[in-house]
């Protein structure tokens, strides 16, 4: 099992180092705001539905309120002309929009938390990708001027070896002369 275990290490060390070799930190940082651009869609898609959800659940609720205000004037009606027993059914039937009533606003005050939330997590994650984009500049500029370095550093390697050449040419003109 050892043999295993240290082949299965070393395709890993080597995988891992292949891996290292292609990645170009210029094109995984066009890459990770690619996926932030495409988690923003998401997130304003998701934003949206959760927003109109909030407006539907207070125009219910708003529209529950108008009716109890409703039942409550015609009860008062019914009063002042003398009918107990029909302000007696639009009190009873105004309770029970009352009691709806509050399970509407404790799920209106649920979807504005929700949208509230999410508006926050968009708002973020705009903010996120412009420090991002912002950043993706500074480093392609920094691995411009590392591939520059390489170069020069290639370059300087070479003119050793010039060096080396001219030397080497010198020993055999200075052979020449003997």
């Amino acid at each position: 099992m050892g043999m295993l275990d240290r082949f299965a290490d070393i395709v890993k060390a080597n995988i891992n180092d292949l891996l290292d070799k292609c990645e170009d930190p210029a094109k995984m940082i066009d890459q990770y705001l690619r996926d932030l651009t495409e988690n923003l869609a998401e997130v304003k898609q998701e934003t949206a539905g959760v927003m109109a959800e909030e407006a539907r659940t207070k125009r219910i609720a708003e529209e529950n309120d108008a009716e109890i205000a409703r039942y409550d004037g015609l009860a008062r009606k019914a009063l002042e002309a003398g009918n107990e027993g029909d302000a007696r059914t639009f009190l009873a039937k105004k309770q029970q929009l009352e009691a709806k009533g509050e399970s509407l606003t404790a799920t209106y005050e649920a979807a504005r938390e929700n949208a509230s939330k999410m508006r926050q997590m968009h708002d973020k994650l705009v903010s996120d990708i412009e420090t991002l984009n912002g950043r993706r500049e500074a480093v392609k500029a920094k691995v411009a001027v590392a591939r520059t370095q390489e170069k020069v550093n290639d370059f300087a390697a070479t003119a050793d070896r010039t060096a080396g050449a001219m030397s080497a040419f010198d020993r055999m003109e200075a052979k020449a002369d003997d």
